[in-house]
């Protein structure tokens, strides 16, 4: 559902800004720090230019952002009991020249409000743990759409992929 109903003009124009970025910032807090932690993992596989922003207390995760300016991304990750950590994250991003992407429920949520670029994932809460599922699927888009638009990517892939068949043929 989420992926029917999103913004494809958006979709692309943030995928062109990440590829564009000369430095990614990743930050999501509580259950959304998952999230964060898989975007930087695979980012990390595409740019060698990821960090991430660990949110433990506020004046660390300024100390992380103290260098964030123009050129760069701060990607966000924040749903229903959002993280002021986040947002204020975001704020300061902007303030420095930074675009800002935000992935979370709504363009109106506190974090969709202070971004360049929103994602909208629907995030329910049908009992005690969050649903994490359509968020997931919104970042797994985001990562194959990059990799797609950036053909040094797809070599590295495609020699990955021969090398570990490579290595099941001769270990056979």
């Amino acid at each position: 559902k989420t992926l029917d109903e999103i913004d494809k003009e958006e979709f692309y124009t943030t995928v062109d800004a990440l590829v564009q970025a000369k430095n990614i910032y990743v930050i999501g807090a509580r259950s959304a720090s998952v999230l964060a932690r898989f975007i930087v993992f695979y980012f990390n596989i595409i740019f060698d230019n990821v960090k991430i922003i660990h949110t433990t207390s506020t004046s660390e995760m300024f100390e992380q952002i103290l260098n964030v300016g123009e050129g760069d991304i701060l990607i966000g990750v924040s749903f229903p009991r959002y993280s002021k950590h986040t947002v204020k994250a975001f704020r300061y991003a902007h303030e420095n020249g930074a675009k800002v992407i935000g992935i979370t429920d709504s363009k109106l949520s506190p974090l969709g409000q202070c971004c360049d670029h929103v994602l909208v994932a629907k995030s329910d809460m049908v009992s005690l743990v969050d649903s994490l599922v359509a968020p997931l699927s919104m970042i797994n888009a985001l990562i194959v759409a990059i990799a797609i638009s950036m053909p040094a990517i797809q070599n590295r892939l495609a020699f990955e992929r021969r090398k570990h068949t490579a290595q099941k043929k001769e270990v056979v």
